[in-house]
């Protein structure tokens, strides 16, 4: 079968999967057979993209924050709020391999694994980076520097440098052959700390190289206007990953003002982004990173996470619906009971639709 060819501009949605709880981070298996995602109903579900069966996965205690599989898909890490990191393979077993009882004093944000598939990193809340053997879970290595909590995590082209991004704005560089600190970009455009605020906004939400490795995206957003929903403006920052030095600052066409969660490249050099609603509409934005204003955008609600197939040719955006949960009048399905916010994975198939397709 020919792959199809790439044309954002007719991209449509070709499957919806509707969760009954909200889901934080869906990610397609590397072999582009399994979607699995997490979220605040504590379980890792795992669908099959071909088909209607569904697999959970019943071990952690608290919502699912992160998760990864590895290069060859074989294994799948998920962790939690409070620190827990689990390796399952998901094929074989429901019950995990093994479980690293506390990877990180609070939330662990993002995992990532090497490109040699041989190690599992993980950071979050307490600032430290850390290195597991995904064989065991035994811990190998940490690495130290960020001064916050580390959002997000990033693997070269090449394999050789991890990048990270913490609260404040600080993007550093490691080596992945010694593990040591290589260098720090400033990205502290996206972080905010006014003088009435009571706690920092903001920081390095989501990361992402160009396919070549030239290019560095760096996501969040500027210009916080309170702590209270901390409302900005949503902001990619692009660096010449070479010099260290921003070269762009892409923009969106609507008014969205939340930050940037989640990034991808495509194969041809164009940026996805999508924003997390706070007071306003949202927008899967693409761009052609030497130009500040948008590709083209496609209207869609609050969003966490993307997720590339392999193919190259279908994009995963884990969506947030509104349960009317929060505020006065909230709705409620039972006395005292609120209505959860659910989640749609919708799936976008970035060519035009093929004639007769419905």
């Amino acid at each position: 079968m020919n792959t199809p060819k790439l044309d954002i501009k007719n991209a449509w949605e070709s499957r919806i999967i509707k969760h009954d709880r909200q889901l934080f981070r869906a990610q397609f298996s590397p072999d582009g057979r399994f979607i699995a995602a997490g979220g605040q109903d504590k379980f890792v579900h795992i669908w099959e993209l071909e088909g209607e069966k569904k697999k959970v996965l019943d071990a952690h205690k608290t919502w699912v924050s992160s998760l990864t599989f590895d290069p060859k898909g074989n294994a799948l890490f998920t962790a939690d709020y409070s620190g827990v990191i689990h390796c399952w393979n998901h094929q074989k077993t429901a019950k995990p391999i093994w479980t690293i009882p506390v990877a990180d004093s609070n939330n662990v944000r993002a995992v990532i694994t090497t490109s040699d598939g041989k190690h599992l990193i993980s950071a979050g809340d307490d600032g430290v980076i850390k290195v597991w053997d995904t064989t065991n879970g035994k811990q190998v290595t940490t690495m130290k520097g960020h001064q916050e909590c580390v959002f997000s995590l990033t693997i070269s082209p090449n394999g050789k440098f991890l990048v990270s991004g913490d609260l404040l704005g600080s993007i550093r560089q490691w080596s992945l052959d010694t593990w040591k600190p290589m260098r720090e970009l400033n990205a502290s455009l996206l972080h905010t700390r006014e003088e009435n605020f009571i706690a920092d906004v903001g920081g390095v939400r989501s990361l992402a190289f160009s396919p070549d490795g030239k290019l560095l995206a760096a996501g969040g957003m500027k210009e916080a206007k309170s702590n209270a929903f901390c409302p900005g403006k949503p902001t990619v920052l692009i660096f010449d990953f070479e010099s260290g030095k921003i070269t762009n600052e892409l923009k969106i066409k609507g008014k969205s003002d939340g930050p940037f969660n989640a990034l991808r490249f495509l194969e041809d050099g164009t940026l996805a982004g999508h924003t997390e609603i706070l007071h306003a509409a949202s927008e899967l934005t693409f761009w052609k990173t030497s130009q500040a204003e948008p590709l083209h955008s496609i209207s869609n609600g609050s969003a966490y996470d993307l997720s590339l197939h392999p193919d190259g040719r279908q994009l995963l955006i884990t969506t947030y619906v509104s349960g009317g949960s929060s505020g006065n009048g909230a709705r409620k399905r039972f006395h005292e009971q609120y209505l959860p916010n659910t989640t749609n994975l919708r799936i976008f198939s970035l060519f035009s639709k093929p004639e007769g397709s419905e």
